[in-house]
């Protein structure tokens, strides 16, 4: 199986996880390594721990040059695994699955649910 395969099937297992409250997102800031002496952006970025492990997902906006001088933004969902304060392996591959989990982390980081509920009384 390829090391894209896998990661696959990673995201998979804690897109799973999520849905089944064993996994805790939480809001948190990207580190510099993603950040630093670039143009991209990272508006969201959460992680949690997995089996020992820090796993992030995020949502990166970056620049696409088109020529020298015109561009047009694009953004991706990334998913990896953090070690310090670098994601030392990513999953950058577009899929439905990585962008619903994506939503999945998102709303359990934030509780949307609850949220709107208060909202609603």
């Amino acid at each position: 199986m390829s090391t894209e395969d896998k990661a696959s099937k990673l995201v998979g297992q804690v897109l799973r996880a999520t849905y089944s409250g064993s996994i805790l997102w939480r809001l948190s800031s990207p580190p510099a390594s993603l950040t630093r002496a670039t143009d991209n952006f990272v508006p969201v970025f959460l992680e949690a721990d997995y089996k020992g492990k820090v796993i992030v997902v995020y949502e990166e906006r970056y620049k696409h040059w088109t020529d020298e001088e015109n561009f047009t933004w694009g953004a991706g969902v990334r998913f990896g695994v953090f070690l310090g304060n670098t994601v030392v392996t990513e999953f950058v591959k577009w899929s439905p699955l990585l962008r619903q989990l994506f939503e999945a982390a998102k709303n359990n980081a934030t509780d949307v649910d609850s949220l709107i509920d208060n909202m609603l009384d």
